[in-house]
């Protein structure tokens, strides 16, 4: 894992584990956030996440494969981390239960299709067997649902919104980073077409 970081989709992976653990900054500290903030009782928390769940499905089932078709797996990515950041802040400014369910909804919405569009990435530019690209793929997810519920459960105990605020701030950085390495990855793409020799 440490050596594939350092390849050709070195920026993929650690996109993969920057990803789970910041979505596990939402998944693994919610129930309590909400019991703590709203004191929302287990059925109003049941009825949060079965809508995030809802909204999941439809956006991975429905949307994810026409967007990537149509503008890309690097714009999907990019468009996906921004409005991310954003999610993840204005779940910090949700009052009630009605902004609860928008702001929740639009979180998932905007991540919904960021592990498949990395995911189908890695195995178009990892430059390895695709057996081996999407082993270390899961690798560097699992080692993010791992993380990401330690470090959220540690800072909720500081400040109830940290978690989320971490989770803003690193789905910013990606999308910055992601400015840099996947617009040189696709030039770097162009520019191998066109020394190509023809098939003429």
């Amino acid at each position: 894992m440490w050596k594939a970081l350092f390849g050709e989709a070195g920026f993929l992976f650690f996109t993969a584990f920057m990803i789970s653990f910041a979505i596990t900054n939402f998944e693994g500290i919610f129930p309590f956030y909400a019991q703590q903030r709203y004191n929302f009782d287990e059925f109003t928390v049941g009825v949060i996440l079965t809508t995030v769940g809802t909204i999941s499905f439809i956006v991975q089932g429905g949307l994810t494969g026409v967007a990537t078709r149509k503008l890309g797996d690097a714009w999907v990515i990019k468009a996906s981390l921004i409005a991310s950041a954003a999610g993840f802040f204005v779940m910090i400014l949700a009052k009630d239960l009605t902004g609860v369910l928008l702001t929740s909804g639009f979180f998932i919405l905007s991540n919904a299709m960021l592990r498949p569009a990395v995911s189908s990435l890695i195995s178009k530019q990892a430059g390895m067997p695709q057996g081996i690209a999407m082993g270390l793929n899961n690798a560097f997810m699992s080692l993010g649902r791992v993380m990401g519920p330690l470090w959220a459960g540690w800072v909720i105990d500081i400040n109830l919104v940290y978690p989320f605020s971490t989770g803003a701030v690193i789905m910013l950085l990606g999308f910055g980073a992601s400015l840099f390495f996947l617009k040189e990855r696709a030039a770097g793409t162009r520019s191998e077409a066109a020394q190509a020799p023809s098939s003429d």
